[in-house]
């Protein structure tokens, strides 16, 4: 028979089964557990956090986990057994909690809850603050042998009671969200390496044709000594050839220019600052390749 507010307060309240026993705890059916000053989160594994003394607050951070302590302690006589869950408030904001399906007969102490963190955000957790519903239930008679668990009697978080809740050994999911978020960080970096390689390929690409055409002459036996005789142009003329060699060729080396067009080099850099200034041809990001391109 599950007990009701009034039978809580006569049979639980006034018993001491659930101490200190507060009336504003007490629902139609059931009873509020609040949370207790102790709680083990990582990454302080050795030893508990005070909220009594850590201004009554701790932050849950998305997908971490933690062990909660009840305010309260318990004291179940033989006929009575109770059963817990975890209050809607907290379900709705993405907490979960690991809890055994009863509390037996007999069990004296403090409960202690695993929680999980299932949102991308935190949660603060209140010292005090309501989190757990325990509902008692009495049996028709009492059983021959009460509760006599690892369990009994404890108040503290210890390490028996911290090994036998959770298992922190290995990565959690906090720290997965992490790794995933680094991953993602790396992934977009090598894509920007991948995109300046392909630039830097397409660099090597027309460095190496240039030294093919050197090899060519090379191997046609032409006296690369002998200089080209220069022809005299006006700066139009110089300009319009250059600008029709870019639409043929998109990049090239002032050198380039000077070899095509039989131009002095003083003509072809003229020529080229001037088309430039007026906006037909850019140079290079790299000032020192002394290449000009046409626009688009």
């Amino acid at each position: 028979m599950i007990l009701v507010d009034s039978e809580i307060r006569e049979r639980i309240g006034k018993a001491g089964i659930v101490s200190p026993f507060d009336e504003r705890c007490v629902q139609p059916a059931s009873y509020d557990l609040r949370i207790g000053a102790l709680v083990y989160a990582p990454p302080t594994p050795d030893r508990a956090i005070d909220l009594s003394a850590n201004g009554g607050a701790f932050r849950l951070p998305p997908y971490g986990t933690a062990v909660l302590t009840t305010f309260e302690d318990l004291k179940l006589p033989p006929e009575i057994v109770g059963h817990i869950g975890l209050k809607s408030g907290f379900a709705r904001k993405g907490i979960v909690a690991s809890t055994g399906p009863q509390i037996d007969p007999g069990f004296e102490g403090k409960l202690f809850v695993s929680i999980f963190n299932v949102a991308a955000i935190s949660h603060v957790i209140e010292y005090r603050d309501t989190f757990l519903t325990i509902e008692f239930n009495a049996l028709d008679r009492a059983p021959e042998k009460t509760y006599e668990g690892p369990y009994q009697g404890k108040k503290t978080i210890g390490a028996d009671v911290l090994d036998a809740l959770v298992r922190l050994e290995g990565m959690t999911l906090s720290q997965m969200q992490t790794q995933f978020t680094e991953l993602e960080q790396h992934v977009r970096t090598w894509s920007q390496l991948a995109t300046r390689f392909d630039e830097f390929l397409a660099e090597m690409k027309h460095h190496t044709e240039a030294i093919e055409a050197l090899s060519t002459r090379i191997n046609k036996n032409v006296d690369l000594t002998t200089p080209v005789e220069a022809r005299s142009v006006s700066p139009k003329q110089a300009m319009d050839e250059i600008l029709a060699l870019f639409k043929k060729r998109k990049r090239l080396f002032y050198s380039d220019l000077v070899e095509a067009l039989r131009l002095d080099f003083a003509t072809v850099v003229r020529a080229c600052n001037e088309l430039q200034r007026k906006g037909l041809i850019e140079g290079d990001d790299d000032g020192k390749k002394r290449t000009k391109r046409s626009r688009r």
